[in-house]
């Protein structure tokens, strides 16, 4: 064996399988950080939405639905609010992943607000404002927003996960539609 490390070819051997290892190590590493490329959820919540009449104050139930795609690089989230009173709204965002930390399972969106027309009582307006943390009142089509989504839960059937939605430290319970780990 010392006379193996010695020679020319033993050096290139011990060179080349030291390289080789690392290159296993690096590879396998890079596996594991990239399972999660692709992520479609679907979450549910009932909302209640108050409103001051000229005598008394009411409120409505709504159910508001948020579907979150990422694929690779790029993200779209939607905002559909369902409500008895009211016509349907929603609101679609779409953008890039600018990175993920798989430490905390975070990834960091950068979204635009796609073509929308509010109601005149918009709910869902508000709702996003509030979400996003925006003080003026034009948030409006082209408007971008930075948004963190970390997934904090996710079941090992990997069909139901718990998502938080920072700044706003919103949290929904969603279902998992579909999670490709092998890209």
């Amino acid at each position: 064996m010392h006379r193996l490390l010695r020679s020319k070819r033993g050096k290139l051997f011990f060179v080349l399988s030291f390289l080789l290892i690392i290159f296993i190590a690096i590879s396998v590493l890079n596996r594991i950080a990239n399972t999660h490329n692709v992520w479609y959820f679907n979450c549910h919540a009932d909302g209640y939405f108050s409103q001051q009449g000229e005598s008394l104050l009411t409120v409505d139930k709504s159910n508001l639905w948020l579907m979150l795609d990422i694929d690779h690089h790029q993200a779209q989230l939607t905002y559909k609010l369902d409500s008895s009173t009211d016509v349907t709204e929603i609101a679609n965002l779409l953008g890039k992943v600018k990175r993920v930390d798989m430490g905390s399972f975070t990834y960091h969106l950068e979204l635009t607000l796609q073509p929308i027309s509010w109601q005149e009582n918009s709910r869902l307006h508000p709702y996003l404002r509030n979400e996003y943390g925006i003080t003026t009142p034009d948030f409006k089509d082209g408007f971008s927003v930075s948004q963190q989504i970390q997934v904090i839960d996710l079941d090992q059937t990997l069909t139901k996960a718990t998502l938080k939605f920072l700044p706003s430290n919103n949290t929904w319970s969603c279902q998992l539609l579909s999670a490709n780990t092998s890209d």
